[in-house]
């Protein structure tokens, strides 16, 4: 007998459902690759586009990333604690924190993010790369619409 949820759907047929458990695992398949480098999935996506973007503010890096200001600074501060990245004041606006990969965070970077993109492809494996490539846009229409905001290409990059 199928599952159903509380109206009587079939969860199999509930794409919010079937979202949830497809994001449970992918993030837990990340999480596990990942484990060792001691980030979390947040600190993650800050590594990667600090590499890509050094000296981006925090608040640059909540649009980048989707994420709230808050969540940013927490991560930074748990990357900037671990000696990962440095932060430095903006010469044209003193205000403004510039956060930077140091040494050691480029490493981490490197190493966090190849181990994040293999489990990736293990999660995602099951699809052709035409297939995650129809997956990435339709999501990333979903998104787009629940966020007001259009996404950065390598936002969607595999």
């Amino acid at each position: 007998m199928a599952a159903r949820d509380g109206a009587g759907v079939e969860l199999t047929n509930n794409i919010l459902w079937l979202l949830k458990q497809a994001f449970y695992f992918s993030l837990t398949s990340v999480n596990e690759a990942v484990g060792d480098h001691g980030v979390s999935t947040a600190q993650i996506g800050v590594l990667r586009q600090l590499s890509n973007e050094p000296g981006l503010s925090g608040a640059e890096l909540a649009r980048r990333l989707l994420i709230s200001p808050q969540g940013v600074q927490l991560a930074l501060t748990a990357l900037e604690k671990r000696g990962l990245v440095e932060r430095k004041q903006n010469p044209a606006h003193g205000r403004i924190l510039q956060a930077f990969l140091t040494d050691q965070g480029r490493q981490v970077a490197a190493a966090v993010v190849n181990d994040a993109i293999t489990a990736h492809d293990k999660v995602f494996g099951v699809l052709s790369k035409s297939e995650q490539q129809t997956l990435r846009e339709l999501l990333a229409r979903v998104v787009e619409q629940g966020t007001g905001h259009q996404l950065y290409t390598d936002h969607v990059d595999p």
